[in-house]
């Protein structure tokens, strides 16, 4: 008898305690992480992390090394936040590296050039080189300007020259393009007033569309939206400082509207507490002016403010043409990625693409488009593609080389 109580009394000293690892975990990691959640993981992946603690080579980082997801993955995954609205879980994609890729302008208001030229050739996804759609939807998250209002109702604003306005059966035509998320912090989500913008939202709730860049008020027009992928968290979070003489109202704490940075001080905070968040933060801001490769002077010293408050790279968009990039503290700062397919002009165009590895390194491609005739195709001789590239080198600031297969590197 004696013998078997020994026996178990030394089976118990033996097994992990829960408790104190959950004690250990949450100071080093300044996070509750309690012992249900622990248990859940199982004894092992708690043990690993436990032991780097204790050996003084814990970092953040050891969570996805042990775990397979990012220490903010974990943080919501414990506090129940995965279901959040504003979180897509994407899962494991099954390979080493994912993407994240950007493009510019849309516009499929039926009364004006790309649409009437897509009903002539049988539909929008008939004007964009198949090639180009089949790569976006490989991406495992792609962003589109959403610069139009959605739904039937609403009054064009007063003295604006142009105003667009598209059926919400139309948000389908975005997802066929393989678009995850739309930005709608532009100068043209407004243009039917309020009862148009708040529709908007509505209709891309409904449809299954995050959005980010407005909203019924500040709070929710400065929220980021997250994309967990291969266990990490990448947020994005937009902003407009577009327009010179303002029709589209800035989100207040009581009013609907973009989120805006005409004063940088309310995106700046909004970085802030989304790069507290997630392992990889995009900044997608409307900016610059139309038409010239020149940038404001707003552009180069926001695009700084923005990463020193937490963003990992910056991309921007409203010049109807592409313009320069550069990179700050190794952040990539893509000033303008143009149209995508917007109007009738002949005009250079790209997709930004962030490739990433199983360890979080990010790599910048840069996909040479041309919008030509309301359509758009991929650039596949060499020499046009080099032609679109020195062009991009040229602009200012001059701050990168784009190498023949589109790999963007600081100068």
């Amino acid at each position: 008898m004696n013998g078997s109580f020994d026996s178990s009394i030394e089976e118990q000293a033996k097994k992990f305690d829960f408790e104190q690892a959950s004690e250990v975990i949450s100071a080093a990691s300044g996070h509750e992480f309690n012992e249900a959640f622990l248990k859940s993981l199982g004894e092992d992946l708690v043990k690993q992390i436990q032991t780097e603690i204790l050996n003084g080579t814990y970092t953040e980082k050891t969570w996805h090394d042990v775990t397979g997801s990012s220490f903010n993955v974990m943080k919501d995954m414990v506090d129940r936040k995965l279901t959040a609205e504003n979180i897509t879980n994407k899962g494991d994609n099954g390979g080493e590296n994912f993407s994240v890729a950007f493009v510019g302008d849309i516009l499929l208001d039926t009364n004006f050039a790309p649409m009437a030229h897509a009903s002539k050739k049988g539909g929008v996804l008939n004007c964009i080189d198949a090639d180009l759609i089949k790569y976006l939807n490989s991406c495992d998250v792609f962003l589109i300007n959403n610069e139009f209002s959605i739904g039937e109702r609403g009054e064009r604003i007063n003295g604006k020259t142009w105003t667009f306005q598209v059926a919400p059966e139309r948000i389908q035509i975005m997802k066929d393009l393989g678009a995850d998320i739309v930005s709608l912090a532009n100068n043209h989500v407004y243009d039917f007033g309020e009862i148009g913008f708040l529709d908007t939202l509505e209709h891309l709730k409904k449809a299954g569309m995050p959005y980010v860049g407005a909203g019924k008020n500040l709070e929710k027009a400065s929220e980021g939206h997250y994309f967990i992928i291969n266990g990490y968290k990448i947020g994005i979070v937009a902003a407009s400082r577009a327009e010179k003489k303002y029709f589209t109202p800035v989100a207040e704490p009581n009013r609907a509207g973009i989120m805006g940075t005409y004063d940088s001080t309310d995106f700046v905070e909004a970085i802030r507490k989304a790069d507290a968040q997630c392992d990889y933060l995009v900044v997608y801001v409307h900016w610059g002016t139309e038409n010239s490769t020149k940038l404001e002077a707003a552009q180069k010293t926001m695009a700084r403010e923005y990463i020193d408050a937490g963003a990992d790279a910056v991309i921007g968009g409203h010049t109807h043409c592409l313009q320069g990039m550069e990179y700050y503290k190794n952040a990539p700062i893509v000033y303008s990625v143009g149209n995508f397919w917007f109007n009738s002009k002949s005009l250079d165009s790209c997709v930004v693409t962030l490739n990433f590895d199983r360890k979080l390194n990010m790599q910048v491609h840069y996909m040479p488009l041309a919008q030509k005739g309301c359509e758009t195709r991929i650039l596949k001789t060499a020499e046009e593609r080099r032609a679109l590239f020195d062009r991009v080198e040229s602009y200012e600031p001059q701050g990168v080389k784009i190498s023949d297969n589109g790999i963007v590197s600081p100068s």
